[in-house]
């Protein structure tokens, strides 16, 4: 923002920003206005471009207000940070006249002026809350059982059966959501939070097919291109990626060395919860196929080695494990496609993926068909 502008905001009256927004806006670029009394230094607008995340403008709040001015090629996800802010503020950027506002620390975030981000947020607000009322009922009984140390086979299948049927139920939510809403930016970006982001590749393939080419056209829309041709890559029938990263004791180990035999290609990481819950499971896998073939390269996006190897022996998790401690910039992260962990890929004796995200009984059924 330029010293000009600046100075001119910080003069003219609020009664007159409030007009000049809109007619800013109008003329193919935004304005976004916003109170965040909280700060009181400099508040920063980025977003992620490709692998990188940019900055791209900074401006001072004063006496809790703040304006950015600008344009942009076509909607996205962008952020609001400041040392200030405990979480940065996340929405949807067109070519609008915005307002941002965050009374207190404690006070939701309140923002207005983006149809994009109005339809994003009254999925979330509305269709959502359905399947998240669902959902924690499902995780309750399942911490119940765990604590109880009744997670019995039976118990575990009837639990599984019941996310199952959640999943049925949040795609066709999503499903009627976006036949509503298809032009909307706002339904790219509940697509790429669903599927993309919790990987189901078949259905983003087929809801991004329900977008009209504006909304494809978006950057939330190009993203969901761009990472479901990253997942083509892994296709079943495809030869896997190549890995070479280091073990534990910092030897350079590559997924072409477990050839001839079957390899889960394991992502995970030690804070994540979910991983570490799946990790018996996959223990008892690997203790029944390993003699007949089996084996797992598990790829840590760990960041801190010393919590990595904690829980690997916490675990008790025998196989070959990796990682370079780049977190969600692993290498391999990158290449995979990987947007959330747990996450596997099933590889056969010639290095073509045969299975993906396989868990639970259905990593164990088919492990039983190809040894049997």
């Amino acid at each position: 923002m330029n010293i000009l502008f600046k100075t001119v905001f910080t003069l003219v009256p609020a009664t007159l920003m409030c007009c000049g927004g809109p007619l800013f806006a109008q003329n193919g670029k935004y304005v976004i206005t916003g109170k965040l009394p909280a700060v009181n230094e400099k508040v920063y607008l980025g977003h992620e471009a490709g692998d990188k995340y940019v900055i791209t403008d900074s401006t001072k709040v004063i006496n809790g207000s703040f304006m950015f001015r600008g344009a942009v090629k076509q909607p996205g996800f962008y952020k609001l940070e400041s040392k200030h802010l405990k979480n940065p503020i996340v929405f949807i950027l067109e070519n609008a006249a915005i307002n941002v506002s965050k009374p207190d620390s404690v006070s939701p975030v309140v923002i207005s002026g983006s149809p994009a981000h109005d339809v994003y947020m009254s999925f979330y607000n509305g269709p959502w809350k359905t399947i998240t009322a669902k959902a924690g009922g499902i995780y309750g009984r399942l911490d119940q059982a765990e604590k109880a140390g009744k997670m019995d086979t039976a118990t575990r299948a009837g639990l599984d059966r019941e996310f199952r049927a959640l999943d049925t139920l949040n795609i066709a939510t999503v499903k009627q959501y976006v036949s509503r809403n298809p032009s909307s930016a706002g339904s790219a970006g509940i697509i790429y939070d669903r599927f993309i982001s919790y990987p189901n590749f078949p259905v983003a393939e087929e809801l991004y097919g329900m977008l009209t080419k504006e909304a494809r056209q978006s950057d939330i829309g190009e993203q969901i291109s761009t990472a479901i041709k990253t997942n083509a890559k892994t296709a079943k029938g495809k030869v896997a990626p190549a890995i070479a990263m280091p073990d534990k004791d910092g030897k350079i180990v590559k997924l072409s060395d477990f050839r001839g035999k079957y390899v889960l290609v394991d992502f995970w990481a030690s804070w994540c919860s979910p991983c570490r819950r799946e990790n018996p499971n996959v223990v008892a896998a690997y203790k029944k196929y390993h003699d007949k073939g089996f084996e797992i390269l598990g790829v840590s996006l760990d960041s801190k080695k010393d919590a990595w190897l904690k829980a690997i022996a916490a675990d008790g998790l025998t196989w070959t494990h990796v990682s370079d401690l780049q977190a969600w910039s692993n290498a391999a992260v990158k290449e995979y496609g990987v947007k959330a962990v747990p996450a596997s890929f099933l590889l056969d004796p010639e290095g073509k993926v045969v299975g993906k995200d396989l868990r639970g009984e259905e990593l164990n059924k088919t492990l039983a068909g190809i040894f049997k």
